[in-house]
């Protein structure tokens, strides 16, 4: 029931004038922003590349917000990811440390953490970026077939009532 839901709504987003290519761009980059390893960031720079290539701001921004447990969980993990690819030794970091640092706000985690916040970004950057060009790829096939699929009904529609 909820996967017919949810190819309803992809339809009724290619109804509303955006071309596959808009919808895949636009979720592959919020994919791609949405588990950037700096926490706070997202929706300024989401804002931004929306407003700069025309995209899609609204799902974007959903498909960030949906992804915002991801992104907190995967800080750590592009951290020490950054530590391994580049060679630093490994800082005592966890979920706790970081809770409390960003109770203290925004700036206290990175003058804290700006060095391993650096080592997630290019980890994030080694990762993340290809798995968003993977699937804005596969998104645009998707989005190409049902935007297809539904000329298709259409004609068939229209025929049928001549």
């Amino acid at each position: 029931m909820r996967l017919r839901n949810l190819g309803q709504k992809l339809k009724g987003l290619l109804k509303q004038g955006l071309t596959p290519k808009e919808l895949a761009l636009s979720i592959s980059i919020a994919v791609l922003i949405g588990v950037f390893p700096i926490y706070g960031t997202t929706t300024f720079i989401l804002a931004f590349l929306a407003l700069r290539l025309r995209l899609n701001l609204p799902i974007m921004i959903a498909v960030s917000y949906v992804l915002t447990p991801a992104q907190i969980l995967l800080i750590i993990p592009f951290a020490r990811l950054g530590e391994f690819l580049f060679g630093f030794e490994t800082l005592g970091m966890d979920m706790e440390s970081l809770q409390n640092a960003y109770t203290e706000g925004f700036f206290a985690v990175i003058s804290k953490y700006s060095g391993r916040l650096i080592l997630a970004v290019g980890s994030w950057l080694i990762i993340a970026v290809p798995v968003a060009v993977f699937l804005y790829i596969f998104l645009f096939q998707v989005f190409r077939a049902i935007k297809s699929s539904r000329k298709g009904s259409e004609n068939k529609i229209s025929s049928e009532i001549k």
